[in-house]
């Protein structure tokens, strides 16, 4: 490939100079001693680290959090105004852990399961999957991804579909 195709600024006064001067500091040799600003150590650490955290979060694909925050740096907010009850509520479903689908650890017992569907109760089957709940669930939202729940329905949607089906208190 010809060398103008290749560098589109080719032919541009002081672009050849800076190439030049570019090439140069390629051979050029490191000096160690000069000191590295924290400000610039501590940006290239974090972005590391933040990957190398997104990588092994991104192994996680069975993890039910996973599945409403596959990515970590994206932030779970909510616009509305909730009082302290809607904001336990909420985050006890984000993570997918609430009394009624988790009470069987501490009292020593069988993994509750949904009557009509016969499959474990779980916060996920409650929001978008049981079969009994469809009609109630789909006034307040029609959403069956756990993502999409948490990104656009609103928390007093959800607790409203929660109070219709009488499972409110026992989130």
């Amino acid at each position: 490939m010809p060398h103008h195709l290749a560098c589109p600024h080719v032919g541009i006064p002081g672009n050849e100079k800076v190439d030049e001067l570019a090439k140069l500091a390629l051979n050029k040799e490191v000096h160690d001693d000069k000191p590295v600003i924290w400000s610039d150590l501590k940006l290239k650490a974090n972005t590391h680290l933040e990957q190398l955290w997104q990588t092994d979060w991104d192994t996680e694909v069975d993890n039910k959090l996973h599945e409403i925050r596959p990515n970590l740096k994206e932030r779970l907010y909510y616009d509305e105004r909730l009082n302290r009850k809607q904001k336990t509520v909420m985050s006890r479903l984000r993570i997918g852990h609430s009394w009624i689908t988790h009470e069987y650890l501490l009292k020593g017992e069988q993994q509750p399961y949904c009557t009509a569907c016969e499959c474990p109760l779980t916060v996920k089957h409650i929001l978008v999957e049981c079969a009994d709940f469809l009609l109630s669930r789909q006034k307040y939202y029609k959403t069956t991804n756990m993502l999409t729940l948490f990104r656009e329905v609103k928390a007093s949607q959800i607790s409203e579909y929660l109070k219709e089906i009488g499972l409110y208190g026992k989130i």
